[in-house]
Order: C-alpha cells, then sequence, then structure tokens
C-alpha cells in the first residue's frame, strides 16, 4: 500500500527508499536549464556580466508602460478606459515604484562594492599564494 510522505501529497511505495542526492542534482540540473539560476556557482565573468546588464536594464522601474492595443470592440473600448485609470491611479503607484528604484539602485551599488571587494581579496590571496 502506498505511504505519503504528508507534505506534497504524492506518494511513493514504503519499501522504496528515495535517493536525495540524486533527486537533488536532477532539481539543480532543471533549474539551471530554466534560466532561473542565471551562473549561479559558476564565477564566469561573462555571465556575472550579463546578469549585471540585465539587473542595469530592469532596475528603473516605474509606473508609466506603454498600453498595448487589444485588437477588436474590447480594444478599442479598453484602451482609453486603462490610459484614464492609469492617470488617475499614478499619484498611488508612483511612491511604490520610487521607493522600489531607490532600493534597486542602492542595491547594484553594494553589489558593485561587495563584488570590487571580493576581486581584491582574491587579488590578494593569488599574491600571497605565489610569496608563500
Amino acid at each position: 500500500m502506498p505511504a505519503g510522505n504528508g507534505d506534497s501529497g504524492t506518494t511513493q511505495p514504503a519499501s522504496e527508499p528515495v535517493d536525495v542526492a540524486a533527486l537533488f542534482e536532477a532539481l539543480r540540473s532543471e533549474v539551471r536549464r530554466s534560466g532561473a539560476d542565471p551562473g549561479a556557482g559558476s564565477g564566469d565573468p561573462a555571465d556575472r556580466r550579463a546578469a549585471r546588464d540585465e539587473a542595469e536594464r530592469l532596475w528603473p522601474v516605474s509606473a508609466d508602460r506603454s498600453l498595448r492595443l487589444r485588437p477588436g470592440f474590447r480594444g478599442g473600448l479598453g484602451t482609453p478606459v486603462k490610459a484614464v485609470l492609469r492617470k488617475l491611479m499614478r499619484w498611488y503607484v508612483e511612491p511604490l515604484a520610487y521607493d522600489q528604484r531607490s532600493f534597486n539602485a542602492a542595491t547594484l551599488r553594494l553589489i558593485d562594492d561587495l563584488q570590487e571587494q571580493v576581486d581584491r581579496l582574491q587579488a590578494e590571496v593569488a599574491s600571497l599564494r605565489k610569496q608563500g
């Protein structure tokens, strides 16, 4: 009779042990393939540069976005209504967007500072290894 594991509701036969290491590696490879974990742990400068470029592109959050015109009657009616609603809600959304932009900019500055410290420490360790 299958025994439930209680956490996810899936059932496993009681006689088959689960290989946790293999399961973990399979999940890790799925995350890598999905692109949700770009360059994590690889240390490749090209991966870091790509992640930094993406962060630079995405950090300026704004309440203003272009409206996409839907085809047909709903698009013709909905687009002007959405435009008016955006203008009316801007006073409410923009302070949140401003705070998010500030946080994103501070985070990117902190990450740059930490990367400079790591680079400096790695250079120091390399020079100490050459000496010793």
